[in-house]
């Protein structure tokens, strides 16, 4: 059961096709579709360069945050994309430029592809 006032971590899954969800270090739920609030987009870079090193994936980037079940309506958004053999950190798809934190994300699945659109609200649109 995921603990809605801890952070979770979110990577896509190769082996299942989907998002899975750890607390705590532990895979908890898996989805087709999520949200998250308060957006960290992570990388590590040891696990990065074992990547580069050996040509086999392994788990070392995903998304922390809080799971949520909605998104508010953006008042900007960008889909963000990460590839181990051409960036060392998430980027926006359009510009290639870094992308280290947003105010929401939505990942879904498109065609077997985890998909990520990271979402900007103003803070007058925030409730609560």
């Amino acid at each position: 059961m995921i603990n809605p006032k801890r952070r979770v971590y979110v990577y896509f899954n190769l082996h299942k096709n989907v998002f899975s969800v750890r607390q705590t270090g532990v895979p908890v739920q898996h989805f087709r579709e999520l949200c998250l609030k308060d957006v960290r987009y992570l990388v590590g870079k040891a696990g990065r360069e074992r990547v580069l090193r050996e040509k086999v994936k392994n788990v070392h980037a995903g998304c922390s945050g809080y799971l949520v079940s909605s998104v508010p309506i953006p008042s900007r958004s960008v889909d963000v994309t990460y590839n181990p053999y051409k960036y060392d950190s998430f980027v926006c798809n359009d510009s290639q430029d870094k992308i280290e934190t947003s105010d929401y994300a939505y990942l879904w699945l498109n065609k077997g592809k985890g998909k990520i659109e990271a979402i900007y609200v103003e803070k007058s649109q925030v409730r609560g």
